[in-house]
């Protein structure tokens, strides 16, 4: 992999292309690569077991919008999940920089600081009659920040890494019977990435930045089957969204440079099962694939601006992501009218190996273990509260002499490193009814 911003103008191609990375791939987040889990205080509680088949609740729709047929009268649930991720690698061999005459050396340590998050979910739906349901959710499916300190061997590789989605879906579902659902809706998602990094192998070094935004747009399609009583099935889809990021690279020249990066964001498939074991314990199960495989490469343009052609390729990174998938099981126990206990597991692969680890994407391999509870506290409204501790595969990082670019050649630039990550979830929410449910007719004989 090309070395981040290790020069301002001979290296400026190079430059660019690290910084895409760096901006697309934050590091720290809680799913594979750059992407999120945390859209629910309920599903989190058994790591997303199940979502697809309904588990979850209202948030279901997330991953199924046929799930939205489980929500009778009109409904809204929000809820807010701190993710707290730390990643700090430690460095194994030589500070290898090389030999600069008069510049001091740089720390071997790095102290990566992952900034804790606060990411928000919302979800609301409406029963027009026993057929049709309308949804809308939004949510930050992809994104999360990481921060390495000036001075240490990583400013060359990235600094500050930022990345924003809001995904805004309205949905539709149809009840085509008892057993049957189906439900589409419509991704409309605007992302904005920003990364800065050093220019030099320095202590305090000048700092260059990327900064680009875009929206794009998607689907998302969705099944339920209920064969028996008790058992409900689901297959949950998420396509593709194309993003334009356009933006300017400042810090490398007196003015700015326009830049482009087209970005395909994964599809996914989610397959869910809920198991009514006894009328207060139900088993879940989930099954996750995404499709990171694709993201191969990224193609970088310059939109002009004097400096670099208009539509010039500056530069083909490598991604060379393997797909993501995700494991879950889980169970709810009904301890009484009004609380309701979870607990699930999990394992995700990431997209991510020792092959393409960086600085900036630390991600590996991890085990989700998960709590929660709701409580239903009128007939209207339910609180939930969740807890994941989330533990990361050790891994490696190795950028060889060869990434150095042409101004560094006489001083290879290397890093090498042992990955370690772990994270932490607190997730609050709440659902409220806002029509008066009818009460059950019981009949008499």
């Amino acid at each position: 992999m090309k070395s981040f911003f290790t020069a301002a103008r001979v290296a400026m191609p190079g430059l660019f292309a690290g910084v895409c990375v760096a901006a697309l791939g934050a590091n720290g987040a809680l799913a594979g690569s750059y992407g999120l889990h945390e859209q629910s205080a309920e599903a989190l509680g058994e790591s997303f077991a199940g979502v697809a088949a309904g588990a979850g609740g209202l948030s279901a729709m997330f991953w199924n919008p046929a799930t939205l047929t489980n929500n009778a009268g009109m409904q809204s649930s929000s809820s807010l999940s701190l993710l707290i991720p730390y990643s700090a690698p430690t460095f194994t061999g030589t500070n290898a920089i090389g030999a600069f005459a008069g510049i001091p050396a740089l720390s071997t340590g790095t102290n990566q600081f992952v900034a804790p998050v606060a990411l928000p979910a919302s979800y609301s739906s409406y029963q027009v009659n026993d057929k049709l349901w309308f949804g809308l959710a939004v949510n930050t499916p992809f994104g999360l920040s990481t921060k390495n300190p000036l001075g240490s061997s990583a400013e060359l590789w990235g600094l500050t890494t930022t990345v924003f989605t809001t995904d805004i879906n309205p949905q539709i579902a149809y009840k085509i019977n008892d057993w049957i659902s189906v439900g589409a809706g419509l991704q409309i998602e605007y992302m904005e990435t920003r990364q800065t990094a050093a220019l030099a192998p320095i202590a305090n070094p000048p700092v260059a930045q990327l900064k680009g935004s875009s929206w794009g747009v998607g689907f998302n399609l969705g099944v339920t089957v209920k064969p028996i009583d008790g058992t409900e099935i689901g297959i949950g889809y998420r396509s593709q969204v194309r993003e334009g990021l356009t933006g300017n690279l400042t810090g490398v020249a007196p003015v700015a440079i326009p830049v482009s990066a087209p970005l395909t964001l994964p599809d996914s498939i989610n397959v869910g099962l809920r198991q009514r074991i006894s009328p207060q314990f139900t088993l879940l199960a989930g099954l996750e694939w995404t499709d990171w495989s694709k993201e191969q490469s990224l193609v970088v343009s310059s939109n002009g601006g004097g400096i670099v052609p208009a539509g010039a390729v500056i530069q083909t990174l490598a991604f060379n992501y393997r797909d993501g998938w995700m494991f879950s099981l889980g169970g709810e126990y009904k301890l009484d009218q009004r609380w309701t206990l979870r607990a699930g597991v999990a394992y995700e692969q990431s997209p991510v190996t020792n092959a393409n680890r960086n600085v900036t994407l630390l991600d590996s391999d991890r085990y989700w273990l998960s709590l929660g509870a709701s409580y239903q506290y009128n007939e209207k409204l339910k609180f939930d509260i969740s807890y994941a501790h989330v533990i990361y595969a050790s891994g490696t990082i190795s950028i060889p002499a060869s990434a150095a670019t042409a101004l560094f050649t006489p001083y290879p630039i290397t890093y090498n490193a042992n990955s370690a990550a772990r994270g932490d979830v607190v997730s609050i929410g709440f659902t409220y009814r806002f029509d008066t449910p009818v009460a059950a007719v019981v009949a008499k004989y």
